[in-house]
């Protein structure tokens, strides 16, 4: 076990400090993301957990690390139930839907994601998530639109005020058009 993976799974949690640090710790020794997967497949629970935010944190300024594993991240959904790893990777699909690289079948699968974890009873930051992904999707997928809006204005009532914000500004902006 190299450095890096010492301290990925032995010491890194969930603070900001520790997951900057994991971060040099990836560059300086050129951790690649195919050992990140080959990492993230063989772990659970906490450790699962930590990693996936650290591919959160880490993807928010390094996008392109993670570029020929997209469909990794993506199948990683299947069968998630663990809020924090459905958080981590609503984040994650939010900047890959923005760099438009992904395949149709790629987007047809985070279409499904989205209504899956908008409708079951998932938390507030993966609803909030799922309907900017679902959002973004719109853009090539215009009937998306004819979907989401009916779902976001049943639930707006019982949501917080933080998925209230984010949906009142997706719906305006879906009406000016």
């Amino acid at each position: 076990m190299n450095i890096v993976e010492n301290f990925l799974l032995h010491q890194l949690d969930l603070r900001l400090q520790n997951r900057q640090f994991a971060q040099e710790l990836i560059e300086k020794h050129q951790y690649s993301c195919d050992q990140m997967v080959a990492l993230l497949k063989q772990v659970s629970g906490r450790q699962k957990v930590t990693l996936l935010c650290l591919c959160d944190t880490y993807s928010r300024t390094n996008l392109a690390y993670f570029a020929n594993d997209f469909q990794f991240f993506i199948d990683l959904s299947t069968d998630e139930n663990h809020e924090t790893n459905k958080r981590s990777l609503t984040n994650m699909y939010i900047a890959m839907l923005k760099t438009k690289q992904l395949t149709a079948s790629q987007k047809e699968r985070l279409t499904e994601i989205g209504f899956a974890w908008l409708i079951d009873e998932s938390l507030v930051a993966t609803k909030s998530n799922c309907i900017t992904c679902l959002d973004l999707l719109s853009r090539d997928y215009p009937w998306i639109n004819d979907e989401l809006l009916p779902i976001i204005e049943q639930i707006y009532p019982a949501m917080s005020v933080s998925f209230q914000s984010r949906a009142r500004k997706i719906m305006q902006r879906k009406r000016k058009k």
